[in-house]
């Protein structure tokens, strides 16, 4: 369950990405140009992080493949490191980093999930 809501999430995150460029154009014409960009990051930092870390985890515990574990991590730290000095780099390289981690986030939840189904596993 925690990987499909880890999947859902980087989706979530991949589509905002995407569509940052044209929801902000069309900010000003809606009347809400008070809509903050970087706090939309951290919520769903907040959410990625737990999620996908417990998921990871609990899943790596059944099928003990670290590949899959690290596949995570490396994504989560993309997301993280990106969140971390995004202000300093320039939005599309930002933007590119970013679904970057959330891509190879979103495989090493699928990868976790076919390997717990695989072995039944609850998590």
């Amino acid at each position: 369950m925690l990987d499909r809501i880890a999947i859902l999430l980087s989706g979530v995150c991949l589509l905002h990405c995407l569509m940052a460029p044209a929801l902000v154009t069309l900010l000003p014409i809606l009347g809400a140009a008070t809509l903050s960009h970087n706090h939309f990051h951290l919520w769903l930092l907040w959410l990625i992080l737990p999620t996908s870390t417990l998921a990871l985890f609990m899943g790596c515990r059944q099928h003990r493949d670290l590949v899959i574990v690290g596949l995570g991590v490396l994504g989560l730290g993309l997301i993280v490191g990106v969140a971390a000095i995004g202000e300093q780099m320039e939005p599309v390289r930002e933007r590119i980093f970013t679904s970057i981690g959330g891509v190879v986030l979103a495989i090493s939840h699928v990868l976790n999930y076919r390997s717990c189904r695989r072995l039944s596993c609850p998590e």
